[in-house]
């Protein structure tokens, strides 16, 4: 039998999964594994790739001399700029082809089962992307803290920074700035080793949480942040609807608290997704698409 399978890999920053179909679209096997994200180091980003694409082949029965039918789709964070993409597509495989985008990218294309929609993810960072016609259009998402507005990670600095200016007295105290305050000791040289170690998005991230958690008892800080970044929620969507855009799925942990404080108008065009980032991975695998090497 020599007709072509198709392994599909969503790799975040935190896990790696990846699943291998057949020609008919069948399941075959499943793995996951560590981080795929490429600005961890290549090799082990790499590592984790092949790790979850051997358990899935694994899983699937696949013998060593099926690998040359697999045509491999990877959908990767990390994986934005050319330099990143070149260093992931030089990598040794032993695949009938390879082809990249971003996880973002190919969750667009599975929510959608490749038709035309949009894709707005609020997680530890925030991006949207429109696919229309073959084309994806990409707004935001350009990191921590410059963008990926209603992210965790920019709640969680807008949390911060409220607590610090309340611990200073600059600012309104609220049962929200009370507990992260507490956090720190109510002592503001905290917050400066804090920011002294570099922390990573997902690090400010751990206060979003809270901040949603209090706006739900009514904190008027908590809300006053909440507020902020739906309307940021709010220009994404609209940016996106100027695009053309008339189906967008809401995705990331941080998605569903920010959708119950936007505007009304918006849920009409707000559906379900169609399937995740690793049948988008295989989606682009079978159809060719993004960045490719054979």
């Amino acid at each position: 039998m020599n007709s072509s399978l198709y392994l599909g890999v969503d790799g975040g920053g935190t896990h790696c999964r990846a699943r291998l179909v057949n020609s008919d679209g069948c399941f075959l096997g499943e793995g996951v594994s560590g981080s795929a994200n490429p600005r961890i180091g290549i090799q082990a980003a790499w590592q984790n790739i092949m790790d979850a694409c051997q358990q899935a082949c694994d899983q699937g029965e696949l013998q060593e001399s099926d690998y040359s039918r697999v045509h491999l789709g990877l959908g990767l964070a990390g994986a934005n700029q050319a330099l990143e993409q070149d260093i992931v597509l030089s990598q040794a495989h032993p695949f009938a082809a390879v082809y990249l985008l971003s996880d973002a990218h190919t969750a667009c294309l599975g929510a959608f089962s490749g038709k035309n929609g949009a894709l707005l993810i609020f997680g530890t960072g925030s991006c949207g992307l429109n696919y229309h016609d073959g084309e994806f259009d990409v707004i935001g998402g350009w990191g921590f803290p410059v963008s990926d507005q209603g992210s965790g990670a920019r709640i969680g600095l807008s949390a911060l920074e409220a607590s610090l200016a309340a611990l200073d007295g600059i600012g309104r105290e609220s049962s929200l700035t009370q507990e992260i305050n507490q956090m720190f000791s109510d002592d503001a040289s905290q917050y400066v080793l804090f920011l002294n170690r570099q922390p990573l998005p997902r690090e400010y991230g751990v206060y979003a949480p809270l901040v949603f958690r209090h706006a739900a008892n009514g904190d008027e800080v908590a809300l006053a942040i909440v507020q902020e970044h739906s309307l940021w929620a709010s220009r994404y969507l609209d940016c996106l609807l100027a695009k053309g855009a008339e189906k967008v799925v809401l995705t990331g942990g941080v998605s569903a608290a920010l959708k119950a404080y936007l505007p009304k108008q918006y849920l009409n065009y707000l559906v379900e997704a169609e399937g995740d980032a690793m049948d988008g991975a295989i989606y682009m695998a079978r159809h060719k698409i993004g960045r490719s090497a054979v």
